[in-house]
């Protein structure tokens, strides 16, 4: 019996100091508004939004061409459901969820890389987008995915 008390001991304790499956849950990258990527938008605005690219390339056309690569976040509500969520999972089981919640969260919680590829006009607008790589677990289907290009 005193073996079985060390190691949930031990365990909550592993838990803790991997890091609170709340704290984690609601925090970590926002969600961005890929809305911006729609043709006719600004150079500007998806910069704004997406952040600085990774990749700026100028044709002699007068065509800006830029590579983004970010982490697409959860929403404000999604962060505060599934905070919510694991606080009651741990004041329910005395602590115990945090032994799968933690890791869980900080293996899928995060969000997905992209890359994206867009291509402006000769006026900076968007001309063109193409997702290279697209981490999410839910894809939306609302961008042209870099393989459906490949087998046109």
């Amino acid at each position: 019996m005193k073996k079985i008390i060390v190691i949930l001991a031990l365990l909550i304790q592993a838990a803790i100091i991997s890091g609170c499956s709340v704290v984690q849950a609601t925090s970590g990258e926002t969600k961005k508004d890929l809305s911006v990527l729609e043709v006719g938008t600004d150079r500007f605005k998806v910069v704004s939004e997406l952040g600085s690219p990774v990749f700026t390339e100028k044709n002699e056309d007068g065509k800006t061409t830029d590579l983004f690569k970010f982490i697409q976040g959860n929403s404000a509500g999604s962060k505060a459901g599934k905070g919510f969520l694991y606080a009651l999972a741990a004041v329910g089981t005395l602590g115990l969820s945090e032994l799968v919640t933690s890791p869980l969260e900080g293996a899928i919680g995060e969000g997905g890389e992209m890359q994206v590829k867009v291509s402006y006009d000769e006026n900076n607008k968007v001309d063109d987008v193409l997702v290279l790589s697209d981490g999410r677990w839910v894809k939306t289907g609302d961008l042209k995915q870099a393989d459906e290009e490949e087998n046109k």
